[in-house]
């Protein structure tokens, strides 16, 4: 049954009809997830990144079985940036990154254990297993190209990425090289990510496919969109104020509180809200709290040195961090108001 569902889904394959994933124009379509506005932008039909900070934008939409094409380039020797499918559409905590498999995209750089010619891996949660074993043995989820066809920077690359059921396979510059299956999740949303320098990504189109099998289950979707968006920008404070200007700072994606810090508050009320942000206290001295409304509330302590999820719900509130030695990253909100 299986064999003749999957026969079919080639066949559809062969007269499904392609769809620009990307309009060239703008970015409607696809969300920047974490990030400054800058980071992404529609430019000369590509879809162009600074790098910094490290982020991800991801589609509006998820998807199942499909087939992805697209060219890429570096602009810098040694760049660095990704491609991601089957996200989660918010980064796993403490993180830039969402729970995904990752597609390599990645200019120069060679050791023995990954390569930029196609490597394909799991990230944060997501498993896989390679079509072929790593040299570092089972326990490591990452398929290593059998070939090097990968073009340095800044000459463009081609991949063809086809995900059906659960099993990917990377073609780079006209010939399959790497892949996985068993993959969970095998339905969420496709991303790409920035990691630190420019990069460009033109032609990118999407085929649909069907489904071989009728109905995934629940535990292999990654999460769905529920409306977070991201309150700091990674870079600097923007959107946010402080009395205590020597005790905040801002880079990588972190927000550093120093000791016996001030408040750092939203520079924005919110309706009704739902605010998620992930802290880690840096020593035993360490302390976390939130305010809201001059309310202020501890946060768990937690263990020394891991990263802590955080939720909280209210309304009609400013909403304000502060400590003593203690960072924080991934704050997100989404309004819970809905019309009458």
């Amino acid at each position: 049954m299986i064999t003749t569902c999957l026969f079919a889904t080639v066949l559809f394959a062969q007269s499904a009809s392609w769809t620009p994933l990307f309009t060239g124009k703008n970015l409607d379509g696809w969300s920047i997830v974490n990030g400054d506005a800058s980071t992404w932008c529609a430019k000369d039909n590509m879809l162009v990144t600074t790098g910094k900070p490290i982020g991800v934008i991801r589609t509006d939409k998820m998807y199942e079985n499909f087939i992805l094409e697209l060219d890429w380039r570096h602009m810098v020797k040694n760049g660095n940036a990704g491609l991601f499918v089957w996200s989660d559409p918010i980064p796993a905590k403490g993180v830039p990154f969402t729970r995904s498999i990752e597609v390599q995209i990645m200019d120069g750089k060679e050791l023995d254990w990954y390569t930029t010619h196609g490597d394909i891996f799991s990230i944060w949660g997501a498993k896989m297993t390679p079509d072929r074993p790593h040299p570092l043995g089972d326990h490591v989820q990452r398929c290593l190209p059998s070939e090097r066809r990968s073009k340095p920077a800044p000459e463009w690359n081609h991949y063809i990425v086809t995900c059906i059921d659960g099993t990917i396979k990377l073609n780079v510059n006209g010939k399959v090289v790497s892949g996985g299956f068993d993959v969970s999740p095998r339905k969420g949303y496709i991303c790409f990510e920035a990691e630190g320098t420019p990069a460009q990504f033109k032609n990118i189109r999407i085929k649909e496919l069907p489904n071989a099998i009728p109905e995934v289950p629940a535990d292999e979707i990654a999460n769905e969109a529920i409306g977070f968006h991201t309150l700091f920008n990674g870079l600097n404070l923007t959107g946010w104020t402080t009395e205590d200007t020597t005790a905040w700072s801002a880079g990588g994606n972190v927000l550093f509180c120093k000791k016996e810090s001030g408040v750092l508050t939203t520079a924005n009320t919110h309706d009704a809200y739902e605010l998620m942000f992930d802290y880690k206290y840096n020593d035993a001295l360490s302390t976390a709290y939130i305010v809201v409304n001059g309310d202020k509330t501890e946060l768990p302590k937690g263990e020394i040195g891991t990263w802590s999820r955080f939720t909280i719900q209210g309304e009609g509130a400013t909403i304000g961090l502060g400590g003593s030695d203690t960072n924080f990253t991934n704050i997100f909100a989404r309004n819970l108001k809905t019309d009458e």
